[in-house]
């Protein structure tokens, strides 16, 4: 199988390391490599590596890398290969490939291939997740903080939890609608933020379902206590989260507002329509993996 990977040099620790040659030396089958331009040339490069015989497209970098490549190659016969060298490496860690650059290119040798489920927002796809509130609020913060890495993610969470004040949301899942108050809507096809922060334990990227985990208003003091179930991976079980299930999600909120989509910040109106688009993208996994 030939491939391309796209080396998005200002992702983490790419800046300082030549990542073409860590690539050339892992990787033993049929590839290319280009750098990661800008998102509007992505289009072109894809197109140009398709009509070149390229099967894969590796997208070197972290979380906004991927879904910049990811979006692209939905429904077609291109498979989505990634190299984690973000903050967060949500996406990565869900599939369960190594954090090490050699060793997650070694761990796709066989250069294994499933089909995954993918989403989107009113039209917009996402390949992880995509949520409203206050990681919608971080996720806006943490872009304009200048430095990356989990330390300033803390730092900006613990700043704005304090003041952030949870909203009202109107939530129908499949035709059955609740209403919340909550400081977070995440809305997850796979489980996790990035770092092992796993705001939807129990998510699967193949089963044809979203994850939707709600946490509702919870005081200052609680913080340590939900801090300690997202990372322990029981999220789900913790007092003050609801989580719902479902193929077709609307939300309502009261006014248009921050969002993200698997970690980008954007802006989008009060309604929101998210569905699932079952068995969409083609990705190379790790030889080993099991369930993703």
């Amino acid at each position: 199988m030939k491939t391309l990977f796209l080396v998005n040099a200002r992702s983490g620790s790419n800046r300082r390391r030549d990542a073409a040659a860590l690539i050339a030396k892992a990787c033993d089958w049929d590839h290319e490599i280009a750098a990661c331009g800008s998102k509007e040339d992505l289009d072109d490069v894809i197109a140009s590596a398709t009509s070149r015989g390229v099967k894969a497209v590796f997208a070197v970098g972290g979380d906004g890398t991927i879904h910049e490549v990811a979006k692209r190659l939905i429904g077609t016969d291109i498979a989505l290969g990634v190299v984690p060298t973000g903050s967060g490496n949500g996406f990565a860690r869900h599939l369960g490939l190594p954090m090490n650059f050699r060793k997650a290119i070694r761990a796709c040798c066989g250069l294994r291939v499933e089909i995954i489920d993918t989403a989107t927002v009113n039209g917009t796809p996402f390949i992880n997740m995509m949520g409203i509130g206050f990681d919608a609020w971080i996720a806006n913060a943490f872009a304009a903080a200048g430095t990356r890495g989990l330390a300033t993610y803390v730092r900006v969470g613990l700043r704005g939890f304090a003041r952030y004040a949870a909203e009202e949301y109107e939530v129908t899942v499949d035709g059955s609608m609740t209403r919340h108050r909550a400081y977070v809507v995440a809305v997850a096809n796979a489980s996790q933020y990035g770092n092992n922060a796993r705001i939807a334990p129990l998510a699967s990227m193949q089963d044809g379902i979203l994850d939707v985990t709600l946490i509702e208003q919870a005081p200052f003091l609680r913080l340590p206590m939900i801090a300690a179930h997202l990372f322990a991976g029981n999220l789900h079980r913790a007092r003050g989260v609801v989580t719902l299930r479902g193929r077709s999600i609307a939300i309502r909120r009261t006014s248009a507002g921050f969002a993200h989509l698997d970690g980008e910040p954007v802006t989008l109106p009060e309604l929101l329509t998210i569905d699932i688009v079952p068995r969409s993208l083609r990705v190379i996994v790790p030889d080993s993996a099991r369930a993703i």
